[in-house]
């Protein structure tokens, strides 16, 4: 595990940042989560008080195993933050060693600091449904609202070039099978032994995935602005009309099925541990966000592209560690509606109960 920064540094730095004195008010650890810890920092500068969070990452799993990893992965989310929509804002990306805050190339460890969101997870929302058994008044607008916001973002076209448009589309679809935090990644970090699925079907999946990848590398022209991991956990609503999104990670462009598939599968999901098929309320908020999103985007052929996607979060959701209130019912029901819609040549959400047999 990586070590907390020390109080004296933090202050240091934030005197340097300032250039001027800093009264530091709060330092405490936050819950832990499977990527690092974080810290939330209160302190007082140029008469002002400002809150932020300080985010460590793990020094293993999901390939952050190296220094240059966990510096990799703030600097992107920094860059990211500046130019995403409704993006809470990151502070800096801070290189250490045991005494300062360093120049890049003397820097023993990696952290970022970012401006703290206040409101409610969307996942919140999700889990009142899902004990209540009903919508509220506010749900379905909520689903349409993220659904205008994709629609949205992924209008941002970049790269006229072809070639590097190229290289950047087949690059994401690598990288969904075999980046440290997508599926290669999340399956390296499930238990030696599951009840759900054999070693031998994980590897099928895997196999499905990397045919899939190579019928589907080459299209180029999908490339847009993305968000990268747009899931409930990662979007907090202000109030019932307005939310701000956390953490954009992993690219800054790429197929929008990545991020319409990291959304979409915890409807399918909850629906399943809520009524064991594809159906009630979640349903119909499945059905709301991905039938405006492709009403206004007319991207038909995203339905090519989205079950790579959904394979890397479906194996997410069925994590026996990540989620561990679920039956193994649930989880099976996942795993098949991976394999079924790997195996299927154009993913159909008329037929997901059809999927999850």
């Amino acid at each position: 595990m990586l070590k907390k920064i020390p109080k004296e540094l933090i202050s240091k730095y934030l005197k340097e940042k300032y250039k001027a004195p800093i009264e530091l008010l709060e330092y405490k650890s936050l819950a832990r989560g499977w990527h690092g810890l974080s810290y939330k920092l209160v302190f007082k500068a140029k008469s002002k008080t400002k809150a932020l969070i300080l985010r460590s990452k793990n020094n293993f799993d999901f390939s952050h195993d190296y220094k240059s990893d966990r510096a990799t992965s703030f600097i992107l989310n920094h860059q990211m933050s500046k130019n995403m929509p409704k993006h809470v804002k990151s502070f800096d990306v801070i290189g250490t060693n045991n005494r300062n805050s360093v120049s890049l190339g003397d820097c023993d460890e990696f952290f970022q600091l970012v401006e703290i969101a206040h409101g409610k997870e969307y996942m919140e929302d999700l889990i009142r449904i899902k004990n209540a058994g009903i919508l509220g008044k506010n749900d379905k607008n909520k689903a349409l609202l993220l659904s205008n916001y994709l629609v949205k973002l992924h209008k941002r076209i970049h790269f006229k070039n072809k070639n590097i448009a190229k290289s950047i589309y087949k690059r994401h679809l690598r990288d969904c099978i075999g980046h440290g935090e997508m599926l290669l990644g999340v399956i390296d970090t499930y238990p030696k032994k599951i009840k759900f699925a054999t070693q031998k079907e994980i590897t099928e999946t895997i196999k499905k995935s990397v045919e899939l990848r190579e019928k589907i590398k080459n299209n180029y022209d999908r490339l847009r602005v993305i968000h990268g991991d747009f899931h409930p956990g990662n979007i907090i609503f202000k109030n019932k009309n307005d939310f701000v999104v956390l953490d954009a990670s992993r690219a800054l462009y790429g197929d929008p099925a990545d991020d319409l598939t990291a959304m979409a599968i915890n409807y399918i999901w909850l629906a399943l541990r809520h009524k064991n098929n594809f159906s009630g309320p979640f349903k119909e908020l499945f059905e709301i966000f991905w039938r405006n999103y492709l009403k206004k985007t007319r991207d038909n052929e995203i339905n090519k592209i989205v079950p790579i996607f959904f394979a890397f979060r479906g194996l997410v959701v069925a994590h026996p560690l990540f989620y561990k209130n679920q039956t193994n019912k649930t989880r099976k029901q996942i795993f098949n509606f991976i394999n079924n819609i790997l195996d299927g040549k154009v993913f159909n959400y008329k037929k997901i109960n059809s999927y999850i047999k």
